[in-house]
C-alpha cells in the first residue's frame, strides 16, 4: 500500500503531508546506516518501507510538529539536527531532548492521540515518515525492528529522567557544564579545532539547562577566563574537556551517553 502523506505550507507556514518529495532516496541506497529500518528490517518489508515512506525536508527553525497536533507517525532523522521541546508556563520553552542523523522523533506520542512535544529543526533537516498504519504492520512484521524501537525509547526516557534529576539538583555552574558535555556527546566536536559541532543561541542553550539566558553568558564567561572554553559568537571551542567533567563529577554516577547502540541478546548486538 502506497501512502501519500502532505506538504502544503499553511498560513504559519508549517507544513502539513500529503505528497511525496521527488528523487527520494531508497532506503537499500541510503548512507545512513544507523537507520532502524537499515539495521532491523528484513529485505521484504525495507523495499515495503521504501516505498511507502515520505521523505520530507524542513528548513532550520521550522518546525516538523508542534506540541498537541494529532500523531499520524514516526519520524526517522535521515540527516540535520533537532530539538524536542515542551512548553510551561508562560509559554515557557524547554529543550528536553536532542536528536540527530539515525534518531526517530516522535514515539513518545505513539499511543496517544497528539504529541505531548514539539519538535524543530536546529539545521536544515531530512526525515522519513511513516504513516501509523504502516509503522503498526512493521512492528507486527518485523520484531528485531519493534524490539530496537522499544529499546531506543527506553535508553532516551532513561536519559531523559536523569537530565531532568540533574536539572533538580546542579547549581547552575553544573548545569551550564552539563550542557556543553551533552552537546559534544551528541553533536561531536569539530577535530579541526575543537569546536561544538552545533550552531545554538544563547536561548537554547538556556532551554537545555533549564536557565536563564543571562547566567548562561555569565557562565560561559566564567568558562573562557578559566580557560575551559573559548567563545567566538555562537561558536564554543571546548579547551578542556577534563575540566569540565569535573565540575559535574559529584553527579557524575549515572552519567549517561547521548549515542546509542544496537541492544544486545546474550552479550551480542541485535542483527
Amino acid at each position: 500500500m502506497l501512502f501519500n502523506i502532505t506538504i502544503n505550507k499553511d498560513k504559519s507556514g508549517y507544513l502539513n503531508r500529503n505528497k511525496k518529495m521527488e528523487g527520494q532516496i531508497n532506503c537499500a541506497d541510503c548512507n545512513n546506516k544507523a537507520c532502524f529500518v537499515q539495521q532491523f528490517c528484513s529485505p521484504n518489508w525495507m523495499n515495503i518501507i521504501s516505498e511507502a515512506k515520505n521523505q520530507l525536508w524542513y528548513k532550520k527553525g521550522q518546525y516538523i510538529f508542534r506540541e498537541g497536533d494529532r500523531i499520524f507517525g514516526l519520524y526517522f532523522i535521515e540527516r540535520g539536527k533537532v530539538k524536542i521541546i515542551s512548553t510551561g508556563l508562560n509559554n515557557k520553552e524547554q529543550i528536553v531532548r536532542l536528536a540527530v542523523a539515525g534518531h526517530v522523533i516522535g514515539h513518545r506520542g505513539q499511543g496517544n492521540e497528539t504529541y505531548p512535544i514539539g519538535a524543530v529543526a536546529l539545521e536544515d533537516t531530512q526525515v522519513c515518515f511513516l504513516d501509523n498504519e504502516i509503522v503498526y504492520e512493521a512492528f507486527m512484521n518485523n520484531p528485531k525492528f519493534t524490539f530496537a524501537l522499544m529499546m531506543f525509547y527506553s535508553s532516551e526516557l532513561r536519559k531523559t529522567e536523569i537530565r531532568e534529576r540533574h536539572l533538580a539538583q546542579m547549581t547552575i555552574r553544573e548545569k551550564i557544564a552539563d550542557t556543553l558535555l551533552y552537546l559534544k556527546e551528541t553533536f561531536g566536536i569539530s577535530p579541526a579545532d575543537g569546536s561544538l559541532n552545533a550552531n545554538l543561541s544563547r536561548q537554547e542553550l538556556a532551554e537545555i539547562a533549564g536557565t536563564s539566558v543571562e547566567q548562561v553568558i555569565r557562565e560561559l564567561t566564567d568558562f573562557e577566563n578559566e580557560k575551559l572554553i573559548n567563545k567566538e559568537g555562537r561558536k564554543i571551542v571546548l579547551f578542556n574537556l577534563d575540566g569540565l567533567v569535573k565540575i559535574v563529577a559529584p553527579h557524575n554516577k549515572n552519567r549517561y551517553s547521548s549515542s546509542w547502540e544496537a541492544p544486545k541478546i546474550n552479550g551480542s548486538k541485535l542483527k
